[in-house]
C-alpha cells in the first residue's frame, strides 16, 4: 500500500502558469529539468524557446475566414472569403498518434503554450462543423469546446509527465458578489475545473524599475482579487523571485530553482 510520505519520489508537479503578455510565463519552461517537448499554438513563442534545448511542434494559424457578419437576425453578413480552420484536427491527429506510439515515454515534461490559444483553436473549429467559420460563437458553441479542453488537461495531467501549461488572466466582475476577481482567460465553468487538475497553479509577473532593469516573479498565493493560486511547494514566499540570468545555464534557475530545493529538502 503507498504511503504519502514517499510520494516526493513518484509524484510530478502540473504547472499551470497564468499572467501577461511579456511576463515570462514560456521562459521559465527552459528552466525545468529533464528531456523537454512543447506544443506551441502561439506565434511568439519559439522566440522564448530559441537556441534551448526544447523539441517542439508548432500549431499556427495561417488563414482565418475574413468574413463579417451582423449578430442582427435576419441581417446576413459577407461571403467574400471561404477558408475553414482545420488546425485543430491537425493536432489532434498528432497528438493521438504520438500517443499511441508511446512518443512522449522518452520525455520528462510536456509544455503547451498556451491555453489561450489553444481554447481559441477549439472554437474555431466547432463554428466549422457548424458551417459558421468566422461568425461569432453562439451559447451552444461554448459547451463542445469546454469538454474538449478539459479532456485535453485530463489527458495530460494523466501521463505521469510534469505538464507545463501557460494562460493569461483576464479581469471579471462576479455576477452574483460584485466582486472584482483577476481569473483565467478561460470560457464558463473552466476558470474553476482546470486549476483542478494542476498541483501547481502560478501567476507569473515583471516589474520594471524604469532603468532598464526587469525583475520577474511568481505568485504562489492567493490575494483579494487573484483567488485562483496555490502551490504544492512548501515554504514558498508569496512572491517568489524568478529572475533569470542568461549568461548561464538556465536549467535550475528559475522554477527550475524551486524544483531543485524541494528536492534537496526531501533528501536532507
Amino acid at each position: 500500500m503507498p504511503n504519502a510520505k514517499n510520494a516526493h519520489e513518484t509524484a510530478h508537479h502540473q504547472f499551470l502558469i497564468l499572467g501577461d503578455t511579456g511576463s515570462g510565463k514560456t521562459t521559465q519552461y527552459l528552466t525545468l529539468p529533464g528531456k523537454k517537448f512543447a506544443y506551441l499554438f502561439d506565434p511568439n513563442a519559439i522566440l522564448s524557446m530559441r537556441g534551448y534545448d526544447v523539441e517542439y511542434e508548432e500549431f499556427l494559424v495561417d488563414q482565418l475566414n475574413l468574413n463579417i457578419h451582423s449578430l442582427s437576425k435576419g441581417k446576413g453578413g459577407d461571403s467574400v472569403t471561404s477558408y475553414k480552420n482545420d488546425i485543430f484536427v491537425q493536432w489532434q491527429k498528432d497528438f493521438d498518434e504520438r500517443m499511441k506510439d508511446g512518443f512522449f515515454d522518452d520525455y520528462d515534461c510536456i509544455a503547451l503554450d498556451s491555453a489561450t490559444t489553444l481554447l481559441d483553436l477549439i472554437m474555431d473549429r466547432i463554428l466549422t462543423i457548424n458551417g459558421r467559420a468566422g461568425q461569432w460563437p453562439q451559447q451552444d458553441d461554448y459547451g463542445p469546446q469546454m469538454i474538449a479542453f478539459q479532456n485535453i488537461c485530463r489527458t495530460l495531467t494523466a501521463m505521469g509527465k510534469t505538464v507545463y501549461m501557460t494562460g493569461h488572466m483576464d479581469i471579471r466582475q462576479d455576477e452574483t458578489t460584485k466582486k472584482i476577481l483577476r481569473q483565467p482567460m478561460m470560457t464558463g465553468r473552466l476558470r474553476t475545473k482546470i486549476p483542478l487538475l494542476f498541483s501547481d497553479v502560478l501567476i507569473a509577473a515583471a516589474e520594471s524599475d524604469g532603468k532598464g532593469t526587469v525583475k520577474y516573479n511568481l505568485q504562489t498565493m492567493p490575494d483579494r482579487i487573484t483567488t485562483t493560486v496555490r502551490t504544492s511547494f512548501k515554504g514558498l514566499d508569496p512572491h517568489e523571485d524568478v529572475t533569470l540570468d542568461f549568461k548561464k545555464p538556465l536549467v535550475g534557475q528559475g522554477l527550475g530553482g524551486i524544483l531543485e530545493w524541494e528536492k534537496q529538502e526531501h533528501a536532507s
